[in-house]
């Protein structure tokens, strides 16, 4: 049995595939971020030999908790991922791949339809012969023709720059990658989540950047990690500028500062083992795209912030990278802007129509905390952010108050009682 959580677009081809009787849990639409993630718990709980969905039945970074919550809790069922109208180089198909999920794709312009054989052929025991003695790959070799190299199987990490052989499936061996084991499903917190700061130049603030957010996380209860994924030496600075002289040698790969965990760049660092390390956040701190050697952990993380300057003479420098990453799914990118006057955020905010835009308020000590930034903060982070894992202070007295009050009315009555 399958269960099946797909958006109308979809659901007329996989019931094609597999048929109605061979579906025991099924949710056909386009759906918030609470309900999907409810769905996907809900076929969590069910002993099912696929799960089938299809990234347009709700947005993408849901997408991608809800999916990576299921694969923890069942890490043997196998899931089918349909993405329609995508592009090769699409971010989202990619993350996915480095998933190891198995994702089936059409280019843009290829006839819906064609997913079909391949669905039926990825699921498990749809791939015999059929009653004529031929596979369903080969019922109809002028169609199959004019979808070759259309339609692909992503099992592993692909770049843009991969070949593929002619063949309509492909079965790559999987990478190694560690499996968060921890699951928050109250907080939506699972496993650890990326956070990637990159500019559309040099010298933005990319770092600047991603120290206000882990500050802000971790004053949240949070536990976080900041990787310097760049070249600058930057975290060196840092370092000893928190120990007080410049003459100060560290020969450690990383330090801690008010809680927040720095990694800085070096020849071991790794996504990987800094994955391991179960911090509930990890940014990375890219710096310029076109200079580090990180951009492509970018396209794979949870959060995309991208930095740009203001000033009239640079906004060009954003339309640009815009432009050059028009073929893939920016509806989760945030633009943020430093140092910019309301009037000019909303030139550039014209400039980039369907783009989240914001204004970074100015913020010069990144250590101390500012109610303005803190605001922006929230909005680019509370999709990805669960309850507060610590009562603060102001509730905390809000409760000893209650409690006063509660006794004090209870002593009232047994004096009058008493009386």
């Amino acid at each position: 049995m399958n269960a099946v959580i797909i958006s109308s677009k979809a659901s007329t081809l996989v019931h094609e595939a597999i048929g109605n009787t061979d579906v025991s849990f099924e949710k056909v639409g386009r759906f918030e971020s609470g309900q999907f993630i409810e769905f996907c718990e809900a076929v969590a709980r069910i002993n099912i030999n696929a799960f089938i969905t299809d990234l347009d039945c709700t947005d993408s970074n849901t997408f991608l908790r809800g999916i990576s919550q299921y694969r923890t809790v069942r890490s043997n069922t196998r899931i089918i991922v349909i993405a329609l109208d995508r592009y090769e180089d699409d971010g989202v198909v990619h993350e996915l791949a480095d998933m190891g999920i198995n994702v089936v794709t059409t280019s843009p312009g290829t006839k819906p339809k064609s997913i079909i054989p391949a669905l039926r052929n990825l699921l498990p025991n749809q791939g015999e012969v059929t009653g004529n003695g031929q596979e369903d790959w080969e019922s109809n070799d002028s169609d199959l023709e004019k979808i070759k190299d259309r339609i692909y199987r992503y099992t592993a990490k692909l770049t843009s720059a991969g070949s593929f052989d002619s063949s309509d499936v492909m079965d790559l061996e999987l990478p190694d990658v560690p499996i968060q084991e921890r699951i928050i499903l109250k907080d939506r917190i699972i496993g650890t989540i990326l956070v990637g700061v990159m500019g559309v130049e040099s010298k933005v603030g990319s770092t600047h950047q991603s120290i206000l957010i882990a500050n802000y996380l971790k004053r949240k209860g949070y536990s976080v990690g900041l990787v310097e994924a760049n070249s600058s030496s930057d975290f060196t600075s840092i370092e000893n500028a928190y120990e007080g002289t410049q003459d100060f040698k560290s020969n450690n790969i990383h330090f801690t500062i008010e809680g927040v965990e720095y990694y800085k760049n070096n020849n071991k660092l790794d996504i990987n083992h800094l994955i391991t390390a179960g911090h509930d956040y990890l940014i990375l701190d890219i710096g310029s795209f076109e200079e580090s050697d990180w951009s492509k952990e970018f396209y794979r993380a949870s959060v995309n912030i991208v930095l740009g300057a203001g000033s009239e003479w640079r906004q060009g420098k954003i339309r640009r990278f815009r432009d050059l990453h028009k073929k893939m799914d920016q509806s989760n990118w945030v633009y943020c802007v430093p140092f910019v006057e309301n009037l000019s955020i909303q030139d550039i905010r014209k400039d980039l129509p369907g783009n989240l835009v914001y204004r970074i308020p100015p913020h010069a000590d990144p250590y101390k905390h500012q109610g303005d930034t803190d605001s922006v903060l929230n909005k680019l982070m509370k999709s990805y952010m669960g309850d507060s894992k610590k009562i603060s202070s102001k509730a905390l007295l809000y409760g000893v108050l209650g409690l006063c009050i509660v006794i004090i009315i209870v002593l009232i009555i047994l004096l009058v009682v008493n009386n």
